[in-house]
């Protein structure tokens, strides 16, 4: 683990992780734009205090319930 600390707080530019895994990582506080997550998968991850905004949820799924039938519903009971 200690050598995880000489990527702690690095910028990461143009890099190509496709068909990657990642198990057990921190990324507390971290920044993502322009960022691919197409057809990616979390599982037991902490999503607390997370803003997603400007971006493209086209087939997201929350615990398999799809994230625009829970934003059309939000908006339709806002109103």
């Amino acid at each position: 683990m200690e050598d995880s600390k000489l990527l702690q707080g690095r910028d990461f530019h143009r890099m190509d992780l496709a068909d990657s895994n990642f198990n057990e990582i921190n990324l507390r506080a971290s920044k993502f734009f322009s960022v691919d997550l197409e057809a990616c998968r979390f599982a037991n991850c902490s999503f607390k205090n997370i803003t997603i905004e400007s971006s493209d949820v086209t087939g997201m799924k929350i615990n398999d319930i799809p994230v625009s039938e829970l934003l059309r519903i939000f908006h339709e009971n806002k109103k």
